[in-house]
């Protein structure tokens, strides 16, 4: 029997949870847009370098923590 998984979708559930995570822990710190439009950028250079997709997820959301830590993202509040 065939494994049919497709794991794109949960590549892309995974992102979207993660997005929506870092936005409700980081929001009254960052505009949610500003975080939003810094995770676009981040999963777009992860992507577009990635040799193994699965591992996208885990690479944006550790960037993006490191970012928010280090205030990398301007205040604008």
């Amino acid at each position: 029997m065939a494994n049919n998984i497709d794991f794109s979708i949960i590549r892309e559930r995974a992102l979207r949870n993660i997005r929506e995570d870092l936005v409700t822990a980081w929001g009254k710190i960052y505009p949610a847009e500003k975080i939003e439009r810094t995770f676009d950028s981040v999963k777009a250079q992860h992507k577009s370098n990635a040799v193994v997709d699965d591992f996208v997820p885990v690479l944006v959301e550790a960037e993006m923590k490191e970012r928010l830590r280090n205030a990398e993202l301007k205040q604008t509040r």
